[in-house]
């Protein structure tokens, strides 16, 4: 009697539909339980980036950015000072000591200030292209670029300028730029970086003083002072939370000797041991 029972097909209907709803039971559990673990873990993985703020010390090459550029104040009016004058000046320093940095942020000064990279020009020819387009006219060089800046005023800052030693440059185009940047009422007030002084970099003859080398007052981009480095690392730490013994800044000193690049890296890593 027991055994017609079970075998009714409504039954066996109903216990198949049983099976199945504790089966979807049994997973849904096992999925809920799942997603919790994994919003979890996304939740711990979170607060720990929250909590590391990025490295401050992460800057290569030029820096464009205001907030970033650590103003080197006694160098910074020292080449205002000969600017206003009407000085050209040279600017010269080893690699990586902020000389891109500091001539692009001094380009930002006023509408009347220029920046040409020379690493983006090709050669003599794109140069002038490049120059007068900066200053918006028409592409010419020689006596037309001359009536063509007349009565105008403008600081060149030209970074890179070996790029100039290239074959695909002749040399004239330095000829010309000292007979628009020489005298009393010249349209350009030229300011150079260099990793050299010009007299050597363009030695063109030697019996003849390179074009550009006479007419440049040279100020030298020394390494940051340890007041300097002190004083840096602070104002990049202070966003972070983070800070730096006495000791470890006087250490970072000592190890890069305040060379720009050197002191990045150092603090760099000692940023990242702390994090």
């Amino acid at each position: 009697m027991l055994k017609e029972f079970i075998s009714n097909e409504w039954v066996q209907t109903l216990a198949l539909l049983l099976t199945i709803a504790t089966g979807i039971w049994f997973f849904e559990e096992k999925i809920r339980a799942g997603a919790k673990w994994l919003i979890k873990q996304f939740k711990n993985t979170l607060a720990r980036f929250k909590k590391t703020p990025p490295n401050p010390f992460n800057d290569q090459g030029r820096i464009t950015d205001s907030d970033r550029f650590f103003e080197q104040k006694q160098l910074l009016n020292k080449v205002f000072d000969e600017l206003k004058k009407g000085t050209n000046v040279s600017l010269i320093g080893a690699e990586k000591t902020g000389k891109s940095s500091l001539l692009y942020h001094i380009s930002q000064k006023a509408p009347h200030f220029i920046y040409l990279d020379m690493q983006i020009v090709h050669d003599e020819g794109d140069f002038f292209k490049a120059l007068c387009s900066e200053i918006s006219i028409e592409t010419c060089r020689g006596f037309e670029l001359h009536r063509a800046l007349r009565d105008k005023r403008y600081v060149l800052c030209l970074d890179n300028i070996g790029r100039m030693t290239n074959k695909l440059f002749s040399g004239d185009e330095r000829i010309e730029l000292r007979g628009l940047a020489e005298g009393a009422d010249a349209a350009f007030t030229l300011l150079i970086a260099s990793h050299s002084p010009l007299a050597d970099l363009f030695s063109d003859s030697p019996l003849e003083a390179s074009p550009l080398d006479g007419i440049c007052q040279i100020i030298d981009m020394r390494p940051f002072s340890q007041q300097e480095v002190r004083s840096f690392i602070k104002t990049r730490l202070r966003p972070t939370g983070k800070h730096f013994t006495d000791e470890e800044i006087e250490s970072i000193w000592q190890d890069s000797q305040g060379h720009p690049a050197c002191v990045q890296e150092v603090a760099k890593a000692l940023f990242e041991q702390r994090c």
